[in-house]
């Protein structure tokens, strides 16, 4: 609805390492691993549609941010795969995700090597999954972990510095071009794109068109297509219907030859 005030309904904030498991859209049912503290969002984005609420994006380097250290990551894993061992409970994703971006996370490589080692255990079915936004891949120990990683879920919202900027609004010194220099680098890659209407969304030309040609340079295995939830709280942004999305990802399939999925139609 052009040019009405909407309300963001914030999300709370992940309480622990591990949550869940949680039914989703994407994988299944799946176990979150938050590699991030508990008491405030951690991300390099700070991106105008976020649940999570708006937070100063943080840098890639030079921040005082305290992370949960592998061992505790190991020990809480452990327990949640060993307690629904005992439930039953089918897991089929082990998900890095939690509030913000969890590569942040300087033994990020560490950490995906012990919940991997837990999960060949304990829950040897369940696919390794990351939901990122992709800020951090020119850091060498990021691209070692995706090999670890069966499903690299990674953001790419735009195709140009002025509306990556103006959606994703990044912490200083994080650039597109080095991400998508990144995104050509990722193995079996699912980009994530979210698409928004309005004057200050990404459908509008030629916002679109340097977002289609993205995709075309990066090649990705496949994309998944949605929209907000609902109207974000920011002036020039609307969701985008159901109907629209499919049209959309018709229009992108033909075009790219990329297999897209659409979430939330």
């Amino acid at each position: 609805m052009r040019g009405q005030s909407h309300r963001l309904n914030v999300l709370p904030l992940e309480t622990g390492i591990t949550y869940g498991p949680i039914h989703s859209r994407r994988l299944g049912y799946s176990l979150g691993i938050n590699l991030l503290p508990v008491t405030h969002k951690v991300c390099s984005f700070n991106c105008i549609y976020c649940y999570y609420g708006r937070a100063c994006p943080t840098p890639l380097t030079g921040h005082t941010e305290v992370f949960p250290d592998v061992a505790q990551v190991h020990v809480a894993g452990n327990q949640i795969l060993r307690a629904l061992q005992e439930r039953p409970v089918h897991v089929d994703a082990i998900t890095f995700s939690g509030n913000g971006e969890p590569t942040l996370h300087p033994y990020f490589h560490a950490a995906v090597t012990a919940v991997k080692q837990l999960r060949d255990t304990l829950a040897p079915d369940a696919k390794l999954a990351l939901f990122s936004n992709a800020s951090t891949l020119q850091q060498p120990y990021v691209m070692q972990s995706l090999a670890h990683i069966n499903l690299p879920l990674l953001k790419l919202d735009a195709g140009d510095e002025t509306t990556f900027t103006r959606i994703n609004r990044p912490a200083p010194g994080i650039t597109l071009a080095q991400i998508i220099a990144g995104l050509k680098q990722a193995p079996n890659l699912t980009l994530q794109s979210i698409l928004m209407d309005g004057e200050a969304g990404n459908l509008q030309e030629p916002a679109f068109s340097a977002w289609l040609a993205a995709l075309v340079d990066i090649r990705p295995a496949r994309v998944q297509l949605y929209s907000t939830d609902r109207p974000v709280a920011e002036a020039g942004i609307e969701w985008v219907p159901p109907f629209k999305l499919r049209r959309i990802a018709k229009v992108v399939r033909e075009e790219t030859g990329i297999e897209i999925q659409v979430y939330g139609a």
